[in-house]
């Protein structure tokens, strides 16, 4: 229903709502882009977890390596088989 200004007022309420969707619509890029920025953030928090983990997965088996003397032969493995 239009206002009793008749068709003149439509154009303030047109404007008005034109305003709240780009208001709207700049809200949701912010939203997207604190997402997106967040998904980066727990992105590389895993991929430091992984690395982590790597490492820790080395360092053990360098460790037990060690222990064996750091001998292929005492592994029965082949040096050049790779």
């Amino acid at each position: 229903p239009l206002p009793s200004g008749g068709a003149d007022g439509a154009g303030p309420l047109l404007q008005l709502r034109e305003e709240q969707q780009q208001l709207e619509l700049g809200r949701r890029r912010d939203q997207l882009r604190e997402a997106q920025q967040r998904l980066q953030e727990v992105a590389l928090e895993a991929q430091q977890a992984q690395l982590k983990r790597l490492r820790q997965t080395s360092e053990r088996y360098w460790e037990h390596w060690e222990r064996l003397g750091g001998d292929w032969d005492k592994l029965g493995g082949t040096r050049g088989a790779c």
